[in-house]
Protein backbone atom coordinates (compact mmCIF):
# COMPACT_ATOMS: atom_id res chain seq x y z
CA UNK A 1 0.00 0.00 0.00
CA UNK A 2 2.87 2.33 0.81
CA UNK A 3 4.44 1.70 -2.61
CA UNK A 4 1.11 2.36 -4.38
CA UNK A 5 0.68 5.57 -2.41
CA UNK A 6 4.18 6.71 -3.30
CA UNK A 7 3.61 6.04 -7.01
CA UNK A 8 0.29 7.91 -6.91
CA UNK A 9 1.79 10.90 -5.13
CA UNK A 10 4.59 11.08 -7.71
CA UNK A 11 1.99 11.01 -10.49
CA UNK A 12 0.01 13.76 -8.74
CA UNK A 13 3.15 15.89 -8.60
CA UNK A 14 3.67 15.39 -12.35
CA UNK A 15 0.06 16.35 -13.11
CA UNK A 16 -0.02 19.42 -10.86
CA UNK A 17 -0.97 22.49 -12.94
CA UNK A 18 2.04 24.70 -13.65
CA UNK A 19 2.60 27.80 -11.52
CA UNK A 20 1.71 31.28 -12.69
CA UNK A 21 4.51 32.61 -14.92
CA UNK A 22 6.23 35.56 -13.18
CA UNK A 23 6.30 38.93 -14.92
CA UNK A 24 9.67 40.47 -15.89
CA UNK A 25 9.54 42.76 -12.85
CA UNK A 26 9.00 39.80 -10.54
CA UNK A 27 5.35 40.49 -9.78
CA UNK A 28 2.82 37.78 -10.52
CA UNK A 29 1.09 38.20 -13.83
CA UNK A 30 -2.35 39.65 -13.37
CA UNK A 31 -4.35 38.68 -16.44
CA UNK A 32 -6.16 41.45 -18.21
CA UNK A 33 -9.93 41.51 -17.69
CA UNK A 34 -11.54 38.91 -19.92
CA UNK A 35 -13.63 40.60 -22.62
CA UNK A 36 -17.33 39.91 -22.26
CA UNK A 37 -18.32 37.01 -24.48
CA UNK A 38 -21.82 36.16 -25.66
CA UNK A 39 -23.35 33.47 -23.50
CA UNK A 40 -25.89 30.73 -24.03
CA UNK A 41 -27.78 28.82 -21.36
CA UNK A 42 -28.07 25.06 -21.32
CA UNK A 43 -31.80 25.49 -21.89
CA UNK A 44 -31.17 27.50 -25.08
CA UNK A 45 -28.73 24.87 -26.34
CA UNK A 46 -31.28 22.12 -25.66
CA UNK A 47 -33.95 24.01 -27.59
CA UNK A 48 -31.46 24.57 -30.42
CA UNK A 49 -30.70 20.86 -30.69
CA UNK A 50 -27.05 21.17 -29.64
CA UNK A 51 -27.71 19.33 -26.37
CA UNK A 52 -30.01 16.49 -25.36
CA UNK A 53 -31.12 16.67 -21.72
CA UNK A 54 -32.33 13.62 -19.79
CA UNK A 55 -33.08 13.13 -16.10
CA UNK A 56 -32.45 10.05 -13.98
CA UNK A 57 -35.32 7.84 -12.87
CA UNK A 58 -36.23 5.53 -10.02
CA UNK A 59 -36.62 2.23 -11.88
CA UNK A 60 -35.47 0.29 -14.91
CA UNK A 61 -33.37 -2.75 -15.73
CA UNK A 62 -32.43 -4.24 -12.38
CA UNK A 63 -29.27 -5.99 -13.59
CA UNK A 64 -27.63 -2.90 -15.07
CA UNK A 65 -25.28 -0.92 -12.77
CA UNK A 66 -26.61 2.46 -11.75
CA UNK A 67 -24.56 5.66 -11.69
CA UNK A 68 -25.66 7.43 -8.51
CA UNK A 69 -25.19 11.05 -7.48
CA UNK A 70 -22.72 9.87 -4.83
CA UNK A 71 -20.69 8.07 -7.52
CA UNK A 72 -20.51 11.30 -9.50
CA UNK A 73 -19.52 13.36 -6.47
CA UNK A 74 -16.84 10.86 -5.40
CA UNK A 75 -15.58 10.08 -8.90
CA UNK A 76 -16.14 6.34 -8.44
CA UNK A 77 -17.59 3.57 -10.61
CA UNK A 78 -21.37 2.99 -10.84
CA UNK A 79 -22.40 1.36 -7.58
CA UNK A 80 -26.18 1.63 -7.32
CA UNK A 81 -29.14 -0.57 -8.11
CA UNK A 82 -32.73 0.22 -9.02
CA UNK A 83 -35.89 -1.84 -8.61
CA UNK A 84 -36.91 -3.49 -11.86
CA UNK A 85 -39.84 -1.75 -13.50
CA UNK A 86 -41.32 -0.87 -16.87
CA UNK A 87 -39.86 2.62 -16.64
CA UNK A 88 -37.50 3.39 -19.52
CA UNK A 89 -34.04 3.75 -18.03
CA UNK A 90 -31.59 6.37 -19.33
CA UNK A 91 -28.30 4.70 -20.29
CA UNK A 92 -25.10 6.71 -20.31
CA UNK A 93 -22.84 6.97 -23.37
CA UNK A 94 -19.21 8.00 -23.78
CA UNK A 95 -19.02 11.80 -23.94
CA UNK A 96 -22.17 12.43 -21.92
CA UNK A 97 -21.87 15.01 -19.15
CA UNK A 98 -23.60 14.11 -15.88
CA UNK A 99 -24.50 16.76 -13.31
CA UNK A 100 -25.94 16.25 -9.79
CA UNK A 101 -28.84 18.59 -9.02
CA UNK A 102 -28.78 18.38 -5.21
CA UNK A 103 -26.11 19.27 -2.67
CA UNK A 104 -24.65 22.55 -3.84
CA UNK A 105 -21.30 21.24 -5.13
CA UNK A 106 -20.06 22.36 -8.54
CA UNK A 107 -19.57 18.95 -10.14
CA UNK A 108 -19.87 17.73 -13.72
CA UNK A 109 -18.55 14.34 -14.87
CA UNK A 110 -17.74 13.27 -18.41
CA UNK A 111 -18.74 9.65 -19.01
CA UNK A 112 -15.83 7.43 -20.08
CA UNK A 113 -15.61 3.87 -21.38
CA UNK A 114 -15.81 2.38 -17.89
CA UNK A 115 -18.97 4.28 -16.96
CA UNK A 116 -20.77 4.07 -20.31
CA UNK A 117 -23.82 1.81 -20.32
CA UNK A 118 -24.76 2.48 -16.71
CA UNK A 119 -28.26 3.60 -15.82
CA UNK A 120 -28.61 7.25 -14.85
CA UNK A 121 -29.66 7.41 -11.21
CA UNK A 122 -31.95 9.78 -9.33
CA UNK A 123 -31.02 13.43 -8.79
CA UNK A 124 -28.80 13.40 -11.87
CA UNK A 125 -29.16 15.22 -15.17
CA UNK A 126 -27.47 13.93 -18.33
CA UNK A 127 -26.38 16.30 -21.10
CA UNK A 128 -25.46 14.72 -24.45
CA UNK A 129 -23.66 17.26 -26.66
CA UNK A 130 -23.57 17.21 -30.45
CA UNK A 131 -19.81 16.65 -30.98
CA UNK A 132 -19.92 18.65 -34.21
CA UNK A 133 -20.94 21.76 -32.26
CA UNK A 134 -19.96 21.30 -28.62
CA UNK A 135 -16.92 19.76 -26.91
CA UNK A 136 -17.86 17.58 -23.93
CA UNK A 137 -14.90 18.60 -21.75
CA UNK A 138 -15.46 22.28 -22.52
CA UNK A 139 -19.09 21.82 -21.48
CA UNK A 140 -18.23 20.01 -18.25
CA UNK A 141 -15.53 22.49 -17.31
CA UNK A 142 -17.67 25.58 -17.63
CA UNK A 143 -20.58 23.87 -15.86
CA UNK A 144 -18.30 23.47 -12.83
CA UNK A 145 -17.72 27.18 -12.40
CA UNK A 146 -18.68 28.29 -8.88
CA UNK A 147 -20.31 31.54 -10.01
CA UNK A 148 -22.21 29.66 -12.71
CA UNK A 149 -23.62 27.25 -10.12
CA UNK A 150 -24.52 30.04 -7.74
CA UNK A 151 -26.59 31.81 -10.40
CA UNK A 152 -28.42 28.63 -11.36
CA UNK A 153 -29.15 27.34 -7.85
CA UNK A 154 -32.11 27.80 -5.56
CA UNK A 155 -31.68 27.58 -1.81
CA UNK A 156 -34.01 26.05 0.75
CA UNK A 157 -33.63 25.43 4.44
CA UNK A 158 -32.35 21.88 3.98
CA UNK A 159 -30.89 21.61 0.48
CA UNK A 160 -29.58 23.43 -2.57
CA UNK A 161 -31.11 22.53 -5.91
CA UNK A 162 -29.50 23.23 -9.24
CA UNK A 163 -31.52 24.23 -12.31
CA UNK A 164 -29.23 22.83 -15.01
CA UNK A 165 -31.07 24.69 -17.77
CA UNK A 166 -29.93 28.02 -16.30
CA UNK A 167 -26.22 27.18 -16.40
CA UNK A 168 -24.31 29.27 -18.93
CA UNK A 169 -21.62 28.65 -21.55
CA UNK A 170 -19.67 31.11 -23.69
CA UNK A 171 -20.42 30.95 -27.41
CA UNK A 172 -17.01 30.31 -28.97
CA UNK A 173 -15.80 28.30 -32.01
CA UNK A 174 -15.36 24.54 -31.64
CA UNK A 175 -11.58 24.74 -32.04
CA UNK A 176 -11.32 27.15 -29.11
CA UNK A 177 -13.69 24.96 -27.12
CA UNK A 178 -11.27 22.07 -27.59
CA UNK A 179 -8.39 24.15 -26.23
CA UNK A 180 -10.40 24.78 -23.07
CA UNK A 181 -11.50 21.16 -23.05
CA UNK A 182 -7.93 19.88 -23.09
CA UNK A 183 -7.09 21.98 -20.02
CA UNK A 184 -10.26 20.92 -18.20
CA UNK A 185 -9.50 17.28 -18.99
CA UNK A 186 -5.99 17.63 -17.54
CA UNK A 187 -7.46 19.13 -14.36
CA UNK A 188 -9.91 16.23 -14.15
CA UNK A 189 -7.06 13.71 -14.37
CA UNK A 190 -5.17 15.58 -11.64
CA UNK A 191 -8.29 15.54 -9.45
CA UNK A 192 -8.77 11.81 -9.96
CA UNK A 193 -5.19 11.06 -8.91
CA UNK A 194 -5.56 13.24 -5.80
CA UNK A 195 -8.69 11.32 -4.83
CA UNK A 196 -6.90 8.00 -5.30
CA UNK A 197 -3.99 9.22 -3.20
CA UNK A 198 -6.42 10.19 -0.44
CA UNK A 199 -8.07 6.75 -0.46
CA UNK A 200 -4.71 4.94 -0.45
CA UNK A 201 -3.42 7.17 2.35
CA UNK A 202 -6.46 6.40 4.49
CA UNK A 203 -6.02 2.65 3.95
CA UNK A 204 -2.31 2.87 4.82
CA UNK A 205 -2.99 4.84 8.01
CA UNK A 206 -5.80 2.49 9.07
CA UNK A 207 -3.61 -0.54 8.41
CA UNK A 208 -0.75 0.91 10.43
CA UNK A 209 -3.02 1.66 13.37
CA UNK A 210 -4.43 -1.87 13.26
CA UNK A 211 -1.00 -3.45 12.89
CA UNK A 212 0.50 -1.54 15.79
CA UNK A 213 -2.55 -2.26 17.94
CA UNK A 214 -2.68 -6.03 17.29
CA UNK A 215 1.08 -6.57 17.42
CA UNK A 216 1.67 -7.51 13.78
CA UNK A 217 3.70 -4.32 13.22
CA UNK A 218 6.62 -3.40 15.48
CA UNK A 219 6.77 0.24 16.65
CA UNK A 220 10.40 0.52 15.51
Amino acid sequence: MRERLGETLRLAAELTPPPVRPAPDGDPVRPAPTPRRPLSTVGELVRGGVLVLRTGGSGGHARVPVLTDQDVLAGTAPSGTLPESDEEAVLTEVGDVVVPVLGGGSVARVVDDETAGAVLGRNLVLLRPDPAALDAWFLAGFLRGTANHRRASSYASTATRLDVRRLQLPRIPLEEQRRYGARFRALDEFERVLRLAGRLGERLVRGMYDGLADGTVAPD
